[in-house]
């Protein structure tokens, strides 16, 4: 990984990659801290609603047939 010493012709780390690691490892945390927020605000009421539905249907009933 040596992006930046390629489209900068710096080396910030002295050619470990170490920077690199760190910015890919910035941008993935990100990511996964945004998927989570996203997703969080929606999770406790969609299972809620799963469990529910789950002990109104009788054994083997489906509700998509």
């Amino acid at each position: 990984m040596d992006f930046i010493e390629r489209w900068l012709h710096i080396s910030p780390d002295g050619g470990n990659g170490a920077s690199e690691l760190l910015i890919v490892m910035v941008i993935i945390l990100t990511l996964v801290i945004v998927v989570t927020l996203a997703f969080r605000s929606n999770f406790p009421r969609n299972f809620r609603e799963y469990l529910e539905q789950r002990g109104k249907r009788d054994r083997g009933d489906r509700f998509d047939n």
